[in-house]
């Protein structure tokens, strides 16, 4: 499998993820710059955290002028993966690759701190391999998580199984009290009808150990690479 590594101006989990993608699940990982035109010679492609084009003078024109975005929905109906995390899940929300769309914290506060979440489904690269009784532990920190959509939307998500993870607490029980972006139904990951393009609010390249062994996060990117190589082979 080879992964690709969407870069903007101003961003920073690009460097984590390859960090991770390469030295912990030890794949094959490329970098891939905004401005790039495509096709990309890739089976996955993922787009980080941070703050894209914020260092530019005018974010909206740095993405309108993003070769390498608006090639991502060429990439998509191709059948390939796209996973973004944060601020990469608000990106394929725009481009409409995924339904709904993220907005502030409830708090307007910026949220940093470790959550768990429970997976909906094993029917996705993403979640096949995790255990649906199980709370994994990874943190969140944005500004702008709070995962928003329409009712008709959340009726097709549910019934075309698009939930793939709800923050809930460590015994693994969803309730509003640990919601703490706000996010509708609790909702920490979707995916599209497809089931090829992912997005996710918490960071798990950002909890790769624990103190007795591999992190949540691990477990979790794992998942989806085995996922991946399991589609591709």
């Amino acid at each position: 499998m080879k992964a690709g590594i969407l870069k903007y101006p101003g961003g920073h989990g690009d460097t984590e993820l390859m960090h991770c993608i390469s030295a912990h699940l030890h794949q094959e990982v490329c970098e891939i710059w905004y401005a790039e035109t495509g096709p990309f010679d890739v089976d996955v492609l993922l787009i980080g955290g941070g703050f894209p084009c914020r260092e530019s003078k005018s974010i909206q024109t740095c993405l309108e002028h993003s070769s390498a975005l608006r090639y991502i929905n060429e990439f998509a109906a191709s059948g390939k993966y796209i996973i973004g995390i944060n601020s990469g899940f608000h990106l394929l929300c725009e481009l409409d690759l995924l339904p709904g769309m993220l907005e502030d914290n409830t708090s307007k506060k910026f949220v940093c701190k470790y959550v768990f979440v429970k997976p909906e489904n094993q029917h996705t690269i993403m979640t096949e391999q995790l255990d649906q009784e199980e709370a994994y532990y990874i943190p969140v920190a944005t500004y702008r998580g709070k995962y928003r959509a329409g009712e008709n939307d959340l009726v097709e998500m549910r019934q075309e199984g698009q939930i793939l993870f709800r923050y809930c607490d460590h015994e693994g029980r969803i309730t509003e009290s640990v919601n703490y972006l706000g996010s509708t139904d609790n909702i920490a990951a979707i995916c599209n009808r497809d089931k090829n393009v992912f997005g996710i609010i918490p960071q798990p390249e950002r909890a790769l150990v624990a103190l007795d062994g591999k992190g949540d996060g691990y477990r979790i990117l794992d998942a989806v690479i085995k996922g991946v190589n399991s589609k591709i082979s």
